[in-house]
């Protein structure tokens, strides 16, 4: 396993076409690498461990469907990992991201020394594509760090809209931190930084663009499709086209001015 930095695949045991795929990109990277298995909503230990966790997350998201939880274990576990074996910091991937060279690029100097990574800080590296908050968080362009040849610009404006857990890393302080969340929270979303930030699991995001995620749909992803059966029956109000375009404006004002930061 690379030293100082290893690098965990979360996949469902099941999914043998992504874990190919997966596996020959970072080959071809030279990049080192284990895969976790993720835990199944459909299995039996998942219902064993969501007997163990008390759902109270009615208050902020409706209630949590299944895969949601199965994903939110399934990230826990490794931090448990990460705990188990002491290791100072990890990169997570999830198995259907792609990337290019820059990857292992950032791993193989973060192999060498992770001491330029900040405490308290975690480091996502894309996966923003599609997501409905895409763009609209403020990154800094006085506030970088500089790992091998990419830029990673701390999230400003908004930075609780920098989502998903498909390429990022953490250190030991973050993986506690979210652990205990779990026992005095009840399930999260696990990518719900607003929930991390508020409470203390992390102070700040940096951010990078270099890793991508497919889009997802109700065909290639059970946790898409779990949100849409979820959300059939909500009414979302409709706001006056002008009203909408104003927000939109406003929103990218602010983001420019969280540039500045």
């Amino acid at each position: 396993m690379n030293n100082n930095l290893p690098v965990f695949i979360i996949s469902l045991k099941s999914d043998v076409e992504r874990r190919d795929k997966i596996s020959k990109l970072l080959a071809n990277a030279n990049i080192s690498y284990e895969f976790f298995d993720a835990v199944d909503y459909r299995s039996e230990l998942f219902q064993d461990k969501k007997r163990n966790v008390s759902i109270n997350s009615a208050k902020v998201y409706g209630e949590m469907t299944e895969p949601e939880m199965a994903c939110t274990l399934s990230h826990l576990c490794v931090y448990q990992k990460i705990l188990d074996n002491d290791y100072k910091w990890a990169l997570i991937l999830e198995d259907d991201v792609t990337f290019d060279s820059r990857l292992a690029a950032i791993v193989q100097t973060l192999s060498q020394s992770t001491d330029i990574l900040k405490g308290g800080c975690t480091y996502v590296l894309g996966g923003q594509q599609g997501t409905s908050d895409y763009q609209l968080f403020g990154l800094s362009l006085l506030d970088v760090l500089n790992i091998g040849p990419v830029r990673f610009r701390k999230a400003t404006y908004k930075k609780h809209k920098v989502t998903r857990t498909c390429c990022y890393i953490v250190d030991r302080q973050y993986c506690q931190r979210a652990l205990s969340l779990l026992s005095t929270h009840g399930f999260y979303l696990i990518d719900d930084r607003k929930i991390l930030l508020d409470n203390g699991v992390i102070n700040d995001i940096y951010f990078c663009d270099i890793v991508s995620h497919p889009l997802v749909n109700a065909s290639n992803s059970h946790l898409e499709n779990s949100r849409i059966n979820k959300t059939k029956n909500t009414k979302v109000k409709k706001r006056n086209r002008l009203v909408s375009n104003l927000l939109v404006w406003r929103y990218r004002v602010r983001v420019f001015l969280g540039s500045f930061i």
